[in-house]
């Protein structure tokens, strides 16, 4: 397993590298779209057989903080890979692939505790699943924050920019992120309300108010009030794309931060 990501993060590094070379020497011209797709795909195979030996061989769903940063880090190259081939998503890998490395490297050196959970609990599968891929939609939508951040203040100098040069227009950045952010918003709503009101069928006990339902509801309560507002009154612009980041940090916090925290450092 370790070899396993030792070469993974070695091609999303490469990736990382290509694009960005292409990005500074080409700009947004002869971009070879159909070669990146190619490479990830055959990383997301390997990665994906990585992840899934021990639900196959011991029907167990691992949760320690190495094995969850990179099923995330899989869920979002999945879902970039997927959205290539139905939207223009040329630019998004400039931030994704240096942030997949890194998260993989992250979760190497720091594997935490590996607890495994029996894939037969239904109710539980479902709430980790959709967590776990609400996670990924919504580290989309903080990259297309970034970016529209990035191109707006390239707009507002008004210079020229090979960053601008390679993005889509704002306008399709922003659209296409509060797409996301609704997707991901579906998936969330499911995961706080399982988790909330029927904890004692999804964990066996309780519901208990602990900082991951804190930090999950209102991650929940500003997505909310971000696609209210695009809705209602069509905002966009820097100040969405900041509460975008800021939701998903409150997210980060409830689950990937805590285990951190607990695994790595309290070593519980």
């Amino acid at each position: 397993m370790p070899i396993v990501l030792i070469c993974l993060i070695a091609v999303y590094a490469a990736l990382s590298a290509f694009v960005w070379t292409h990005h500074k020497k080409y700009g947004g011209k002869r971009y070879p779209l159909a070669l990146e797709l190619g490479i990830l795909g055959a990383a997301l195979l390997a990665h994906g057989a990585a992840l899934m030996m021990p639900v196959l061989q011991d029907h167990i769903l691992i949760t320690g903080f190495g094995y969850s940063v990179s099923l995330i880090v899989w869920l979002m190259l999945m879902l970039y890979f997927a959205g290539s081939f139905f939207y223009c998503l040329r630019g998004l890998q400039l931030l994704l692939y240096p942030c997949a490395t890194l998260m993989m490297l992250l979760g190497l050196i720091f594997p935490g505790k590996f607890v495994g959970y029996q894939i037969s609990d239904l109710p539980f599968m479902l709430h980790i699943g959709t967590s776990l891929l609400a996670y990924g939609l919504f580290g989309i939508v903080t990259l297309f924050a970034v970016l529209i951040l990035l191109l707006n203040r390239s707009l507002h100098k008004r210079r020229f920019s090979t960053l601008a040069n390679f993005l889509p227009p704002l306008l399709s950045l922003e659209k296409i992120m509060f797409r996301t952010m609704l997707a991901g918003f579906v998936l969330l709503t499911y995961s706080v309300v399982s988790g909330t009101f029927f904890s004692e069928s999804v964990f066996g006990k309780p519901f208990v108010l602990t900082h991951k339902t804190v930090f999950s509801i209102i991650s929940w309560l500003i997505y909310a009030a971000l696609l209210l507002k695009h809705s209602m009154m069509a905002w966009r612009g820097k100040k969405a794309a900041i509460w975008t980041i800021i939701g998903f940090a409150s997210l980060v916090l409830a689950y990937v931060g805590s285990k951190f925290v607990l695994e790595v450092i309290l070593h519980r």
